[in-house]
């Protein structure tokens, strides 16, 4: 009975593994066409052929070979997915992902991005009462209500065509045009102050279409075998002349050669630009209308200098400002912008060169951005001064961060320096050709957000928008540099807090006073001011929802109490601005 349980238990075994394996030949046989697993063959015959299943990607065509075999691909582009046009995460097509042309080594790309900015602001800012024919008659005080609203859209366009491989060495050839559509409404509770024109109401709807870039990027030549390169770059293209935009940040024609050499450890650009008048309400460029403004730039970028993961720059900036050559010159809404309506109203020209040094990264795990500027050369006639002027003016700015986990500690320190005495034939006062600052805060701070008119001495500007100098300018955009200015000294401590992957909140506390006061007391015939501006306490939000940049939702707000110095200029309302920013991008 033992011996023949055992027979009976490996006969079963032995049907047990025949049907198996019969299933396993059935399936093998009948799904050969959906699977890549090589069948057992008689010994000396030919291996069947497999059908390789079609790969469920739309950019790898239906391929049939055997297992044996490599697979052929038509280019590295093309081994996984490709996507489709309207898909930002994927391989695409429209992003410079797949040649759209060309050879192989020669091949072309295209890329496009498009982006929509649109924001919404409401303010408080010091304003006179309107004219003759105001809107609110009756009023006798010097500043009128000084509630203005914006609505601002900004769409965004780029396109690119480029030949070469981008990622693993600098392309040899780019074409890009990029032009922006700008939609703005505003309204304000004065007349005369949108347009000159007090009939024209209180409410201005403006359009325009302009080319923030159009250039041709053509690589000379490689220089090493790790792609040391030379380049060179012709029309207009956005420039910025240190890292956080204390002096020149703009988009204008020009020529620039760049490149880098040591294995990338230095970078350089020498390049000329010749600027382009801006639309007064949407800051976009015209459409070839010259400012008469030249700015020649050289730089040099030392990688890890002095320590590990900070970066030095050196750099040398001139300019040639010839627009008191031309007819006087008035903005869109009306009002004179060059020469400036203060003093004596007469043209001027300027030729001044910047020497700066200017560093970021980090020392360890303290972050640093820092800068230090000197400038110098003459001014043809200062309308202030009443007379030519030699130029000699510094800046200086710091700033240090400290990360502790998902907190950032921030300090910040900024000094212009100021002309204490309009008369003497030295303009100390320093001001940008035409700055765009990120520092302390940036544009939630009330101070460099936005423009706050002089009311009283004449038809300029206390400090503009996008700026921290109080330069007594007539516009960044249209006026023109004033180095009799009283200068700036800025104390700011912020914190940031990376609430969730998807939010973030940065806070600032900022304390600004005057560097001197002899400008201001010249201007307003009063000897009474104060150093002490006031304090500029802001907040923001920053949303990403889907943990990318396609999506932003930014808003904020920031108030300015007015200490002594302040109040003898504008009285003691507090002035403030909220704002809301939706950014889309493709």
């Amino acid at each position: 009975m033992r011996r023949r349980s055992i027979r009976t238990t490996i006969a079963l075994a032995c049907w047990f593994q025949l049907a198996l394996t019969l299933a396993a030949g059935l399936t093998l046989t009948g799904f050969a066409e959906d699977a890549a697993v090589p069948l057992r063959q008689r010994p000396g015959e030919e291996p069947r052929p497999i059908r390789f299943p079609p790969y469920i990607y739309e950019s790898v065509p239906d391929i049939n070979s055997s297992a044996s075999d490599f697979v052929p691909v038509p280019d590295r582009w093309r081994q996984f997915y490709v996507g489709k046009w309207y898909d930002p995460y994927n391989q695409n097509v429209l992003k410079g992902d797949i040649p759209i042309f060309g050879e192989p080594g020669e091949e072309w790309f295209f890329s496009a991005d498009l982006v929509s900015d649109t924001s919404y602001e409401s303010l408080r800012i010091p304003v006179p009462v309107g004219g003759s024919s105001t809107s609110k008659p009756g009023s006798l005080n010097t500043f009128g209500k000084g509630d203005v609203q914006l609505l601002n859209e900004n769409l965004a366009m780029s396109f690119s065509l480029i030949r070469g491989n981008t990622t693993f060495k600098p392309p040899d050839f780019e074409l890009r045009v990029a032009p922006v559509f700008n939609f703005n409404h505003a309204t304000a509770s004065e007349t005369g102050i949108l347009r000159i024109d007090p009939s024209k109401g209180e409410e201005r709807d403006n359009a325009q279409l302009g080319f923030q870039e159009l250039f041709i990027d053509y690589h000379l030549a490689n220089l090493t075998d790790r792609y040391d390169f030379v380049s060179s770059r012709i029309g207009i293209q956005k420039f910025q002349s240190d890292f956080r935009g204390f002096v020149f940040s703009d988009e204008a024609p020009g020529v620039r050669l760049f490149g880098n050499f040591e294995n990338n450890l230095y970078q350089y650009n020498l390049a000329w630009f010749s600027r382009l008048e801006k639309d007064t309400n949407s800051n976009l460029n015209t459409t070839f209308d010259m400012r008469h403004e030249d700015v020649a730039v050289a730089n040099v970028y030392l990688q890890d200098t002095p320590a590990l993961g900070h970066t030095l720059q050196f750099s040398y900036i001139y300019r040639a400002d010839t627009a008191g050559d031309q007819a006087p010159h008035y903005d869109d809404n009306g009002f004179l912008r060059r020469p400036a309506s203060i003093g004596d109203e007469r043209e001027k020209n300027l030729y001044t060169s910047y020497f700066g040094i200017s560093g970021d990264g980090h020392f360890g795990r303290i972050n640093s951005t820092s800068a230090l500027y000197y400038v110098t050369g003459a001014e043809s006639h200062n309308p202030i001064a009443g007379r030519e002027q030699d130029i000699n003016a510094a800046m200086g700015a710091l700033e240090l961060s400290y990360d502790i986990d998902w907190i950032r500690l921030r300090a910040s320190v900024l000094w212009a320096s100021g002309d204490n005495d309009p008369y003497d034939g030295d303009a100390n006062g320093f001001d940008a050709i035409f700055d765009s600052p990120n520092f302390a805060g940036g544009d939630l701070s009330f101070w460099q957000r936005q423009a706050i008119p002089l009311v009283g001495g004449g038809e300029v500007f206390l400090v503009n928008r996008n700026s921290f100098l109080p330069n007594l300018r007539a516009g960044k955009e249209e006026g023109q540099s004033n180095f009799v200015n009283p200068g700036l000294r800025l104390y700011n401590a912020g914190i940031d807090f990376e609430l969730t992957p998807r939010l973030k909140l940065v806070t600032n506390a900022t304390f600004l006073q005057f560097d001197q006061l002899g400008v201001l007391e010249a201007v307003r015939q009063d000897g009474s001011f104060n150093r002490d501006i006031g304090f500029d306490l802001s907040a923001g939000l920053l949303y990403r929802p889907f943990l990318n940049n396609n999506v932003q939702l930014r808003g904020g707000s920031a108030v300015l109490f007015p200490s002594k110095g302040l109040k003898a200029l504008y009285g003691d309302d507090c002035l403030y601005n909220m704002f809301t920013n939706l950014i889309l991008q493709y």
